[in-house]
């Protein structure tokens, strides 16, 4: 929702906007998938968790931001907020990685997952720095280095 509040700010990146709205829809289906299946108690827990970040945490990002004066300065905030968050959910698969290290086992790291993970931040990368976005380059090359390793 972030990256879709960038572009709206940025003007003319119907690209991200439409990604992004799409990837909205997409976590939303997990979502609704994630409380059909899941237990009552990690359901509730999930609530909370959606309600305190996305609600709660995004809300006050926007309010934070909105009200800035200057445009560069408020676009800039924003794209280093969204950077934060998109290397933060980047990061959450390298946990495996020290799973597969004590375990000498591979098994636990989906390798198909990581060959397309690799694969979107790359052209990820290359969009940003076509468009000369370095909040979306730089996020995306520490990304592509991280799995190509």
């Amino acid at each position: 929702m972030l990256w879709i509040y960038y572009a709206l700010l940025k003007k003319n990146e119907m690209h991200l906007i439409v990604i992004n709205i799409f990837c909205c829809f997409i976590q939303s289906f997990y979502i609704v998938t994630y409380f059909y299946y899941g237990r009552k108690k990690e359901k509730l827990e999930a609530v909370k968790l959606m309600l305190l970040f996305n609600v709660f945490g995004s809300g006050l990002i926007f309010f934070s931001t909105y009200f800035l004066h200057n445009p560069k300065t408020r676009l800039c905030i924003l794209g280093y907020i969204c950077l934060g968050f998109s290397a933060s959910t980047y990061a959450a698969p390298l946990a495996i990685v020290r799973k597969v290290i004590k375990t000498k086992s591979v098994e636990f790291m989906p390798f198909t997952l990581s060959v397309f993970l690799t694969i979107q931040a790359v052209m990820w990368f290359f969009y940003g720095l076509l468009k000369k976005d370095i909040n979306i380059a730089v996020h995306h090359f520490i990304h592509a280095i991280t799995f190509l390793n």
